[in-house]
This record gives structure tokens, sequence and C-alpha cells, in this order.
């Protein structure tokens, strides 16, 4: 079956997601949108909200991926252990897989963290604070506990593509053109750099897998917010997901400049607020935060805020590549982006100093 506006309705009063009076009363207004998915967003005013999504392609990779967002969902709201992160995700209402549909909580008149910093021209440290606790709730170690909960089970423990070296490397070679790969062939050292990284990883912690501005969502009272899209959830590095808050501060910044020339090194118009001077103590706040919620010792603090800038850099190079899919040059910002990750990579620890935040 496949959802359309004139059935949906129907649909969710039958599976109790609606609620009978908000239809008869008309209280609910649908609006539809379509990418990989088609997306029916329900606005009630004396009920939550409903987002419904269903897959279009019924492919093996994105059911996985739909099963992924709706596993993170059911254990977060259903497990003692994440109660506080429960707050901070929208509500789970149901999922029905022989339909491959996902019914979430929606937010209406929401702006993304993203949104919010480019419409008011300023870094907020109220809400990288918010961003770090949120982090923090789920971010713990659960090896004991995936031995006796099946949700947690279900995770496959997957390494991020991008620390795949070889794997990467070697797409170049089966056709896929792409100008960051051949820019990092360049550059042995870089990827030597790269695993280094990919040693690093320990995967005992659920975690997001997709963290960025663009997935926390300011509440409309500016006091909430809220992380949704799970679908690349995983049992992984918790510090990858610090690493996507970094690199959302830091690519803005890189992609701030005028992507054109290399040789034009300026910002455009109304983008100088992202200055390195600006970003780097929200940075600092946000880490102090998230480190003292986790308990870091300062020794522990300092080791893990250095892998964290570690994972940044692979971040970072991921959001290269996928801005230069199929794009046989490379755009001049993602240059400055493979330039920003081979220095970081090649100092991790001066690099830290010289920003302030380790002493």
């Amino acid at each position: 079956m496949r959802l359309t506006k004139k059935n949906i309705t129907h649909y969710l009063l039958d599976k109790g997601f609606l609620e009978p009076s908000s239809f008869l009363s008309g209280d609910y207004m649908l609006t539809q949108t379509q990418s990989r998915n088609s997306i029916f967003k329900i606005q009630q005013q004396q009920n939550k909200g409903l987002f419904v999504k269903q897959l279009i392609t019924q492919d093996a990779t994105n059911s996985y991926l739909m099963q992924k967002d709706a596993t993170s969902h059911y254990l977060i709201h259903q497990s003692d252990l994440y109660q506080e992160t429960a707050t901070h995700i929208p509500q789970y209402f149901g999922y029905d897989p022989y339909h491959n549909i996902l019914v979430t909580e929606y937010f209406a008149n929401t702006k993304n963290v993203h949104e919010v910093v480019f419409r008011d021209k300023k870094l907020s440290e109220d809400h990288a604070i918010k961003m770090a606790h949120i982090l923090a709730s789920f971010h713990f170690d659960i090896t004991e506990e995936i031995k006796n909960n099946s949700s947690l089970q279900f995770f496959s423990k997957q390494i991020p593509w991008i620390l795949n070296t070889n794997q990467l490397l070697n797409n170049n070679s089966k056709g896929i053109t792409n100008a960051v790969i051949a820019a990092i062939q360049k550059h042995p050292d870089l990827v030597k750099r790269m695993d280094k990284v990919a040693s690093l990883w320990e995967a005992t912690s659920l975690i997001h897998g997709d963290i960025k501005w663009m997935n926390f969502i300011v509440m409309p009272n500016n006091e909430d917010v809220k992380l949704i899209d799970w679908e690349i959830a995983d049992l992984g590095d918790p510090l990858w997901d610090v690493a996507g808050v970094f690199q959302s501060y830091f690519c803005a910044w890189v992609l701030s400049f005028n992507n054109q020339s290399i040789q034009q090194h300026q910002q455009m118009p109304g983008m100088e607020f992202l200055t390195l001077e600006a970003i780097t103590p929200v940075v600092k706040l946000l880490w102090e935060t998230y480190a003292s919620a986790q308990k870091y010792t300062n020794s522990e603090a300092r080791e893990k805020l250095l892998k964290t800038l570690s994972y940044t850099a692979a971040r970072m190079l991921q959001t290269a590549f996928e801005n230069n899919m199929a794009q046989p040059q490379i755009a001049a910002n993602s240059t400055r982006i493979l330039q920003f990750c081979h220095h970081l990579l090649g100092d991790v620890e001066g690099i830290a100093k010289q920003w302030n935040l380790i002493d």
C-alpha cells in the first residue's frame, strides 16, 4: 500500500495514530514532501504532530536504514537506559514493517541549528551546551547490555566509510569520479594519517552517526533542542558524534569563502561573523560541557579531545567528498577543507593548543 493524501487519514485512524476527535473537528493540517522517502507532516492543535515516513524505493539498503531509524526510536523510548535521551528526541508512535512506514512526532514551526545560526548571524553558546548534554545522555558504555538486548543486537557496528581508506581509494578505480579522491591519492601521508585515525575506533556506545547542525531542531520557545533523523544510528565510537558537531562549526567557516577560486580568499557577504576566533571558544564550551557530563578526568578529557579533533578532520573530508560527488574538478572550498584537514592531522595537539582548547 502506498500512502497518499487521500488514504493516509484512514490509515492513521485505523492504526490508532490519529485521534478520531482531531479528524472530526478538522483539527489537523496535512502537508506532503518527497525525497528518498515519502513524507507526510500532520500538524494538530490539541495533540502532538505526526511525522509519517514511507519508503519509496524498497531496496535492502533503504529498508535497513528505515529499520535502524525505527529501532533507535523504539529502543530509546522503551529502555530504562535512555530515559533522559527520550526527552530530547521525537516521540515514537509506531513502525509498520510490512508497508515500511514509520510514525514519529512532528515538531511544527521550528528551525534547525544551521538555519538559526545563519538567520541570527551568531553562534549560540546556549545551543552548544544543549547539544553537548543531548549527546552525553546516550553516550555511555553498553558492552554488557548488548548481550541481553535484542534491539541493541540489531545494530551492525559498521565503521564509517570515510575511515576505510582502502575501500575509499579503490572506488576511484571502479569508475566513481571524484576529485577529492584524486587529491587524497596525491598525499600518501594524509592516507597514513587517516589510517591512524581509523585505528582509534572503539565501538562501545549507541551513536547517532549523522550528527550535524541540521539534525538539531530548535523548538519555537528557543529554550529546547531536539535531535532527529536516526537512520544512520549504530553501535560505535561516541566521539564520532561529537566530531559531527565540531565539523559543523569548522565547515561553516571554510564554506563561507568564495567557492569559485582558491586564490580569491574572501568570505561571502554576510558571512563575516564566521571566524576561527568566534568558533573556537564555542567549540571549547561544547567540549567542556560534554566532558563534564561524562565525568572525564583532566587527562581523559585531553586525550579524548585530541581523538575528537582527529575524527573531525575525517568528517570534514567526508563533507568534501560528498560536495564533489561525480565532479571531475575539485571546488575551491573542498580544496580548503583538504588543506584544513591535512594541517589538523599533521599536528592535532599543537593546533588544539593554538586554538586554546587545551593548555
